[in-house]
């Protein structure tokens, strides 16, 4: 049984007082113990789809349409608030990409932590945890640091901090929502480090939400592409890393710098990501798409089996024409990480 099972995922938002949708039949699932890297530019849906594991978007203004988030066999849409309430935090864990907004800036580090321990593990609500905590975090001189104020850690102690609090009530999945983003590219790559480390030792599951496809290579078993609110692609990293089917996510791994290269500029993916609401009829890619043909404007495309690799869903009718080594281009190379 899957350790997380997203199926046919649909939600909306209300604005001025009409439904808008955000997220269409998402599907997605997490083995215990694997990491999964969902990936897409910003607004494609990847925080909404982060945040719904637990029911964390308000409701209202949004509305769970249909679908089934299952946490070990059991849906989240159906629990009651006492039972979700469990969930949050004991089973499934957050980190998110602004750690100074989500650490409380009036209490020290320490009681932040032992708050955490106090709701879920109350028997080990102690300094002598926290501590420890905050050392297999690689935070140095935790005595000292367990009384710091927020203010007082640099940005990448803050992010140790704040998954040395996800981590304290052992969940089972983490859920990373950009935790490098506000740092920069040294700390970025310790902090990836890190997430695999206590992936290795306390044997959870990983959601690592990222528009950074270098840092998918580093960590990610599985990947999972998004784009305006679909799902557009899914495989084994590697395979997705050496070999992207689908148009949008062969624009993606074109956009990142790679080391060595000649070129003068950036490529870059023409337009912007639909806004809610407004997304276009047939593929959402179509607009954006230099291979879109005629039928793309006006055919919905449904995620299909990648060739014989039933690991591989990927959401375009011609994706063998472009893609497939044996019918078409070759193999893309892989992307060195960026910065």
């Amino acid at each position: 049984m899957p350790l997380l099972e997203i199926k046919n995922l649909n939600l909306e938002f209300t604005h001025r007082g009409h439904a808008v949708q955000a997220l269409q039949d998402v599907s997605l699932s997490i083995e215990p113990g694997e990491t999964l890297c969902l990936v897409g530019e910003s607004g494609s849906g990847k925080s909404i789809t982060g945040l719904s594991i637990a029911r964390l978007v308000p409701t209202p203004p949004a509305r769970y349409v249909s679908g089934q988030i299952l946490i070990e066999g059991r849906d989240t849409l159906q629990m009651s608030e006492k039972e979700i309430r469990k969930v949050r935090g004991g089973v499934v864990s957050y980190v998110f990409q602004d750690p100074g907004a989500s650490l409380n800036p009036v209490f020290r580090i320490g009681s932040q932590i032992k708050e955490v321990l106090t709701l879920h593990r109350p028997n080990d609500a102690n300094n002598a945890e926290v501590i420890r905590l905050l050392k297999l975090v690689g935070i140095p001189a935790p005595e000292s640091r367990f009384h710091n104020y927020p203010h007082e850690m640099s940005g990448g102690m803050q992010q140790r901090a704040m998954i040395a609090m996800a981590i304290a009530s052992r969940p089972k999945l983490l859920v990373a929502d950009e935790p490098t983003t506000a740092l920069d590219v040294t700390i970025q790559a310790q902090i990836v480090e890190l997430l695999r480390d206590l992936k290795r030792e306390l044997g959870m599951a990983i959601l690592l939400i990222t528009h950074n496809l270098g840092v998918v290579g580093d960590i990610a078993d599985r990947v999972a592409v998004m784009y305006a609110g679909q799902i557009v692609e899914t495989a084994p990293s590697r395979q997705l890393l050496k070999l992207p089917l689908h148009p949008y996510t062969r624009a993606l791994m074109n956009s990142v710098p790679k080391l060595g290269s000649q070129a003068e500029r950036l490529t870059a993916i023409p337009g912007n990501v639909p806004q809610l609401g407004s997304f276009p009829s047939g593929c959402r890619f179509h607009p954006r798409c230099a291979q879109a043909k005629d039928d793309c404007q006006k055919t919905s495309p449904e995620l299909v089996e990648g060739g014989s690799n039933s690991q591989r869903l990927v959401r375009c009718p011609y994706w063998s024409a472009d893609a497939h080594p044996d019918e078409g281009s070759g193999p893309v190379p892989s992307p060195q990480q960026g910065a």
